[in-house]
């Protein structure tokens, strides 16, 4: 799997939703194995209408793509 952020990049909140479902790990042990806050993990997977939602950056989303595929 090679990183690209031109064609894959999709911060969608429900997508990495799916992956951190695919991993079967907490978001909070997810969120500390990529790197991340639990409190910024869940800013990322919030409702994008929520006013505490930030986009997630590609490097997290293929952090946890990879998790997701292991």
């Amino acid at each position: 799997m090679k990183p690209n952020a031109q064609t894959s990049y999709n911060p969608n909140p429900d997508y990495l939703r799916e992956l951190i479902a695919k991993t079967g790990l907490t978001q909070k042990a997810v969120a500390e194995l990529v790197g991340v806050s639990p409190r910024m993990m869940r800013s990322y997977l919030t409702f994008t209408d929520n006013a505490t939602y930030q986009k997630a950056p590609y490097a997290v989303q293929f952090a946890i793509e990879c998790l997701a595929n292991q």
